[in-house]
């Protein structure tokens, strides 16, 4: 590893230490410490360990210049924010520039730091990406001339990370078209307008780049499906269109008719990668996806028992609001003592106050769950007597990140022989444009899953996104069951759902492979049913 990239992950290992609260001394131990294994491996477990201990936001905080740990702990304590978006809200608001020390041309600074870090890195996180491009989308909408405007390419095949931002816009003809093309030169933010007459690049004040699809209502059917792609799914229509006598010429309003035109049933947006979708609509196999409508349970949440700021009452509040008709409390075990873990002495006031909430609730059921750490050498953290006490047990990975593909597997392995977990958290440990995934035989744990009826969870943290969806795919082809986990720390979280539900498609899944699908009392069973097989 070169120089240079030794003092970045010092300089980072550095800044993640004093997000957490460690002092300076600590902070130049633990620099000491770490510089031979970063030099030997080009990585610090150290450092990957400590990620779990800070949002992934606030660390993306640290890139944008002029914003030190000392500010970004002082804009998270004040104002709660936690990532980019949340930060960039704040500083068009008013709310950073209210801060003591900060003002006007602070946040200024901090909008403009976004932008460029946005134009260097080139990459978004899904969610940023969505958000950026539903804005963007809005204010489309409402120019003179445009009929209807909608999101097209990665972001709408929900993929996890997405480099470019895709829009349609229908116009009504070629006149239209050319009115339209000097109006969006100068929608509110526009700074430059380039491209083709047919598809254009806006480039906004914010550092955005958007590219949009002008067509017609007779064209849009096809031009949707060629906005979104991916490029090899629309290749492969073409070649369709080629081999089985069908046409692409014409009108097609609406994707449906482009489909049936070629003999096929209309694909989902999220399968259109190239692999199997077209075969599958020809022949009639398409998954019926899972939807929203279909989750029945929210999983993986914690509350202020750990290190969530969240009670038990308001988790179940508003889950029940969200629609949902039962709860999974997951707080982390003891062994995680950076984030508030559950000690052992304290499990039986955290149970007292779920009997007392659902003694008053009505219309959820609040289950007693645990996120329990896999420790070095695959146990789970408390042991059997603790554990026994639980419903259920997310048994999730927050530590020595830097095993061998067999340590690890072993590690998990391990674990998995234990009847008491039900559920393998964030299988891979990734977090996306910032740390890879530990490394693991996959397949060996999916083999294992399905054997023994260990669910696996797809963690919807938008960082994590971990099952990676080729690997749910994967999953669901050798019979694994699939959670969807908000990992939620803030009711806030419960929209990390959606996000989770993307993945959980985009791995072609359908309603009885998700264990959120299930009733309170079918959920039960399943981690009773594991306990009693392998008893």
């Amino acid at each position: 590893m070169d120089r240079q990239s030794v003092s970045h992950t010092l300089q980072e290992l550095a800044a993640v230490l004093e997000l957490s609260g460690a002092s300076s001394t600590r902070v130049r131990a633990v620099q000491r410490a770490a510089r031979s294994e970063i030099l030997a491996t080009g990585r610090s477990s150290t450092l990957d360990e400590l990620r779990e201990q800070v949002a992934p936001g606030l660390v993306e905080m640290l890139w944008i210049p002029g914003l030190g740990v000392t500010k970004v702990r002082q804009i998270h304590e004040a104002l709660g924010v936690e990532s980019l978006a949340e930060l960039e809200a704040a500083a068009s608001d008013g709310r950073l520039a209210a801060l003591p020390r900060f003002g006007s041309k602070t946040a200024e600074s901090v909008r403009r730091g976004i932008a460029s870090l946005r134009q260097a890195t080139g990459l978004r996180l899904f969610h940023h990406a969505r958000d950026e491009l539903e804005g963007v989308r809005l204010a489309l909408a409402e120019l003179e001339g445009v009929q209807r405007v909608e999101i097209a390419g990665a972001v709408r095949r929900r993929c996890d990370v997405i480099a470019r931002l895709d829009l349609i816009a229908v116009h009504a003809d070629a006149a239209a078209r050319h009115a339209l093309i000097h109006r969006l030169g100068h929608a509110p933010g526009v700074t430059e307008i380039g491209g083709k007459t047919g598809a254009i690049t806006l480039r906004f004040a914010s550092g955005t780049v958007v590219d949009v699809l002008l067509t017609t209502p007779e064209r849009f059917g096809l031009d949707w499906i060629r906005a979104t792609g991916s490029a090899a799914h629309v290749a492969a229509l073409e070649a369709r269109a080629r081999t089985v006598g069908g046409s692409l010429e014409g009108s097609f309003p609406d994707e449906a008719r482009v489909y049936r035109a070629l003999g096929l049933a209309w694909v989902p947006p999220e399968l259109r990668e190239a692999d199997g979708e077209l075969e599958a609509a020809a022949a009639g196999r398409l998954p019926h996806l899972v939807e929203q409508t279909d989750l029945r349970g929210f999983l993986h949440c914690h509350s202020h028992f750990s290190d969530g700021t969240v009670t038990i009452a308001e988790w179940a509040s508003s889950c029940r609001a969200a629609g949902y008709g039962w709860v999974g409390i997951t707080d982390h075990s003891q062994s995680s003592a950076y984030s508030g873990g559950l000690r052992a002495e304290d499990v039986g006031q955290q149970h007292a106050e779920i009997d007392a909430v659902n003694a008053g609730a009505t219309g959820i059921l609040v289950l007693k769950g645990v996120e329990a750490d896999i420790l070095a050498d695959g146990s789970l953290d408390y042991g059997p007597d603790v554990l026994d006490r639980f419903d259920f047990v997310i048994g999730s990975i927050h530590s020595r990140f830097g095993m061998s593909e067999e340590e690890m597997t072993r590690r998990v392995l391990t674990a998995m022989e234990d009847p008491r977990l039900t559920i393998l958290g964030h299988p891979t440990g990734r977090l996306l444009l910032q740390r890879e995934p530990y490394a693991i035989d996959l397949e060996r744990v999916l083999q294992t899953a399905a054997d023994r009826g260990i669910a696996v969870e797809v963690n919807a943290d938008p960082h994590r996104l971990d099952l990676d969806w080729r690997m749910v795919r994967r999953a669901r082809d050798l019979g694994v069951t699939i959670s969807i986990g908000a990992d939620a720390h803030s009711t806030a979280g419960i929209t990390n759902v959606a996000i989770g539900l993307g993945i959980a498609r985009k791995g072609w899944l359908e309603p009885s492979g998700v264990l959120n699908t299930r009733d309170a009392d079918g959920f039960l069973a399943f981690a009773r049913q594991r306990r009693t097989l392998a008893a």
